[in-house]
């Protein structure tokens, strides 16, 4: 961005103001502590022209921090401008502007701070600003933000952030749960980045606690208890039910126009009590299956193995009636 020799003449320009700086100054800094500030600018300078920006900028900011001069600030804004750290470099050539004048400063200061002031208007439109917006986002949700690991205020939110030009790591943070995303700006553009947070604030619904073995045991209990009163409903009712057919068969070649004699009377008279008894059987055997299919549902987990091997079928064939399965 800048020739060799601009970076030379800044840097010899920072060395002579600070070995001429004013006894008369305000909170003067020592002379191990000028000469400190000397070394590190011409650090920065041969860290500089070898490329190692990094290593320079580190240098500068010292030395910037020890004398809190325009021109250390001059040359560590232009330092940042060389590492394309934008946001930073107008922020120290604009810090260079507040400096308050202690008396009769140097030359040299007052031209700092002018290129400085120059300095912060030329890179201001080149700063690219990046505007985050979250879809999903309620204004009372508990979402911190952070931007290439710096938490964003949330002041911030949804307004054009200044940032410097390249890549940049977004991470949304709900809880334990997060959500990257990376985006990338250039010089001077004007960028969106959308981020949907919505699967980061669903609700999580707690799973079912697991039973115990003494809290399935209930279940298992009445399960076992209606399959098998189903079981034996429908034994009985297909038993009796059976004979009571029976018995209505052996009276009826006897009975003319529904006028049965009386010695038929005995055997109408058991064929009706067995059918009640059919009818009493197949009731209780729909209310034990009812009960059995139940404690079956209400237990999942203590039951799951059970599903997959209980069962009761009745079944009516030639030699009686009954039911079949395994309990």
């Amino acid at each position: 961005m800048y020739r060799r020799w601009a970076h030379r003449v800044v840097f010899a320009t920072a060395i002579s103001a600070v070995s001429s700086f004013s006894n008369d100054a305000c909170a003067e800094p020592s002379a191990g502590e000028k000469e400190t500030a000397r070394k590190l600018v011409k650090a920065g300078r041969q860290k500089l022209a070898d490329g190692d920006v990094e290593a320079a900028l580190k240098d500068l900011k010292a030395a910037h921090s020890i004398m809190g001069v325009p021109t250390t600030g001059l040359a560590l804004g232009k330092a940042q401008l060389e590492g394309k750290h934008l946001v930073e470099a107008r922020d120290t050539f604009l810090s260079v502007t507040r400096l308050p004048v202690l008396g009769r400063e140097p030359w040299q200061f007052t031209k700092a701070r002018k290129e400085c002031l120059r300095l912060a208007a030329e890179i201001e439109p080149q700063i690219p600003l990046l505007r985050l917006r979250f879809r999903g986002l309620s204004s009372d949700a508990a979402v911190s933000v952070l931007v290439d690991g710096e938490p964003l205020k949330r002041a911030a939110f949804d307004v054009p952030l200044a940032v410097n030009p390249g890549p940049h790591e977004v991470v949304v943070r709900v809880g334990e749960r997060e959500k990257k995303s990376e985006v990338s700006v250039s010089l001077g553009e004007k960028t969106d980045h959308v981020v949907d947070v919505r699967e980061l604030l669903v609700e999580e619904t707690p799973l079912p606690a697991k039973q115990t073995p003494s809290e399935a045991a209930p279940h298992r209990t009445m399960m076992y208890v209606g399959f098998g009163v189903a079981g034996a409903g429908v034994l009985v009712g297909g038993v009796t039910g059976l004979m009571a057919f029976s018995k209505s068969s052996s009276v009826e070649g006897d009975c003319v126009d529904n006028r049965c004699p009386p010695s038929t009377h005995d055997d109408i008279d058991a064929g009706r009590t067995l059918g009640t008894v059919s009818t009493v059987s197949f009731a209780l055997a729909g209310a034990g299956a009812a009960l059995g299919v139940w404690a079956l549902l209400a237990s999942p987990d203590a039951a799951a193995d059970e599903r997959k091997s209980a069962g009761a079928t009745p079944f009516l064939g030639p030699k009686g009636v009954g039911v079949r399965g395994r309990f």
